[in-house]
């Protein structure tokens, strides 16, 4: 019976490493930039979402799912960023300006408070403090900010057409 299950979990550890992304397959410039702006497109929302339910009065605890989900997002973002994705790179428009790559230290530092940030806005969701949660949500929107006043062209928001 152990060799049958021994086997087996061999036969299933071959069958998934056929579908692990094999060396040399990578995001292409255009899909990179595409996802990012997906991405930041939906973490816009989020935050939005999160300001409309504490301006309706909703407690802290009802939304932290969506602040969970944001500072996940949050440790992912600076990854959404890899050479070969700024202006000029790809036939793709970014408004990621140069500096995210001149200034890599930077813009880590700059993406790991907004990390930090969305963390302790999802801890208050937890802790259902609501007004701790709301003024978070500033700060949030702050580390949003200055990052953009660095490394985006253009204002904070969805990109103007």
């Amino acid at each position: 019976m152990l060799r049958r299950l021994v086997v087996l979990c061999g036969a299933w550890i071959g069958l998934a490493a056929i579908g692990l992304p094999q060396q040399g397959s990578a995001v292409s410039g255009p899909d990179a930039i595409a996802a990012r702006q997906a991405s930041l497109d939906m973490s816009s929302i989020t935050f939005r979402s999160m300001g409309d339910a504490m301006k309706a009065g909703r407690e802290a605890k009802s939304q932290g799912y969506p602040a969970a989900a944001l500072a996940k997002w949050a440790k992912a973002l600076p990854r959404m960023f890899p050479a070969g994705t700024g202006k000029g790179e790809t036939s793709a428009s970014t408004q990621a300006l140069p500096t995210v790559w001149r200034d890599r230290t930077g813009f880590e530092s700059a993406a790991a408070n907004y990390a930090d940030a969305t963390a302790r806005l999802a801890a208050l969701a937890g802790a259902n403090d609501t007004p701790g949660f709301t003024k978070q949500l500033e700060e949030v929107d702050h580390a949003c900010g200055s990052c953009h006043a660095r490394y985006k062209e253009g204002a904070q928001g969805p990109p103007q057409k």
